[in-house]
């Protein structure tokens, strides 16, 4: 089998290079504390502890910013991926993703009060395991089995203010914004590594040109969010610029914002999302937590009839989800560990310009599995969507094969390792890889590598 773009046995040697490189001055650190010849800092009282982090506070220099009104976090993942059976060839790829966040505290830096301000930068590199070798014919199977692929290049992301209100029940985020940070999201879905659960359900993503927007690609917006006086109900109502890669309505037109600094407004409408929220046993320490969404978008600009096979557009796009998330069993009263479950129902509501019209996830995530490891999540899930008949008029017109469904099993254990590093082995099978029967379901074997610095 043959590894293309860069090796395994490469990368491993890089990335222990630079664990090692990283982890020595804490390492030297330690030796030192112990020896008497310097004090403990990470033994003190700091958010940047040894066990999250892996240069931890740097002698407190990371605590002193945060007190100052600063944050500085630096991530490194990869997602290293095999396609090991079935699907239209053998073998892998890598992708990663490095991802700098910058927090300020707008209050203790400039006196501006209850406001922060967020910078996320990213730089992407790899290749895709689905384009390459499950479904190279057709460009790839719908439900990417690495979700890191995409954007592979340095983007600057989010540039997002955010003001709090009213003991901060009412908070406002206005510049540019990521609209899968806020609308049809949950934190269990990147648990695992298909796109369609991470970061949201992929049918909200396949109008052309791309609107709704996902990490590392952020457009102007603002976003209101408010929680009930009891905080039972949250209701969240956002309208951002609906052409982020300045396509301006036209479904052939190549993207145009390659590293997220084209700020000005684009041609293409807006998207407008609203969200409402009902939180069960919030934040409650004995009785199990749980949280229901119901939600929509409308995109105003034009999109691809996915029933031309002439890029001819139609005006609207609309989507529908339903999202819950339950805690189903709890160790001990106040313990994180314990089972979750989630599920989620997305449907069209254009069915012209909407490819995918019916959509399904559902899965369990368990936190503490292993009585020796009260960190690490295992997590199964399933997800399958179905397209519409307007896709099949253009197959049909073009001599190919009608799409039916796709569906992706994925079952995964992620390893917290201690020191900011996270190591989880990764299963996938596809099933009926872009919806059709003349590709064969594939397996894929991978892993995915965090190191939070």
């Amino acid at each position: 089998m043959i590894i293309r773009h860069r090796t395994f046995a490469g990368l491993s040697v890089v990335t222990i290079a630079l664990v090692l490189a990283l982890a020595a001055p804490a390492t030297l650190a330690a030796d030192a504390t112990a020896s008497g010849n310097l004090p403990a800092p990470e033994l003190l009282q700091t958010d940047y502890s040894l066990d999250d982090y892996l240069t931890g506070s740097w002698g407190g220099i990371r605590d002193n910013w945060k007190r100052q009104g600063f944050e500085f976090n630096l991530n490194y993942t990869s997602e290293p991926m095999v396609n090991v059976a079935g699907g239209e060839k053998r073998g892998g790829t890598y992708a990663d993703n490095i991802a700098l966040d910058l927090g300020f505290d707008l209050e203790r830096i400039a006196g501006i009060k209850n406001t922060s301000l967020l910078i996320k930068l990213s730089q992407r590199d790899g290749r895709s395991v689905s384009q390459q070798y499950i479904a190279p014919s057709v460009g790839g199977n719908v439900f990417t089995v690495q979700e890191l692929y995409g954007g592979e290049t340095f983007k600057l992301a989010n540039v997002q203010f955010t003001t709090r209100f009213l003991d901060d029940r009412l908070n406002l985020a206005y510049g540019r914004l990521v609209a899968n940070d806020d609308f049809l999201r949950s934190n269990l879905y990147c648990q695992f590594l298909n796109n369609s659960f991470c970061g949201s359900p992929k049918p909200v993503f396949l109008q052309n040109p791309f609107t709704f927007t996902a990490y590392p690609l952020a457009t102007w917006g603002v976003r209101a969010r408010y929680d009930t006086p009891n905080r039972d109900w949250t209701f969240q109502l956002a309208v951002y610029d609906g052409d982020p890669e300045d396509k301006g309505g036209n479904p052939a037109k190549p993207p145009n914002n390659p590293h997220g600094t084209n700020w000005g407004w684009g041609n293409n409408g807006v998207t407008l999302a609203a969200e409402a929220q009902y939180h069960l046993n919030r934040d409650s320490l004995q009785a199990l937590p749980g949280v229901y969404k119901i939600g929509a978008y409308y995109l105003t600009g034009q999109f691809q009839n996915v029933a031309s096979i002439t890029n001819e557009t139609e005006r609207g796009n609309a989507t529908g989800w339903l999202l819950a998330e339950q805690m189903l069993y709890r160790e001990a009263p106040g313990d994180k560990r314990g089972l979750w479950g989630f599920g989620s129902l997305v449907f069209s509501l254009t069915n012209d310009t909407n490819p995918m019209t019916w959509y399904f996830n559902a899965g369990l995530v368990y936190q503490g599995l292993f009585r020796g490891r009260p960190k690490d999540t295992t997590g199964l899930a399933i997800t399958s969507g179905w397209f519409g008949d307007q896709v099949n008029s253009a197959q049909a017109a073009q001599g190919l094969p009608s799409k039916t469904y796709e569906a992706v099993i994925e079952l995964n254990h992620m390893f917290v390792v201690g020191n900011g590093l996270l190591i989880g082995p990764d299963l996938q099978y596809i099933i009926r890889p872009a919806g059709t029967r003349d590709i064969d379901n594939a397996l894929a074997l991978g892993a995915k590598l965090s190191i939070q610095f």
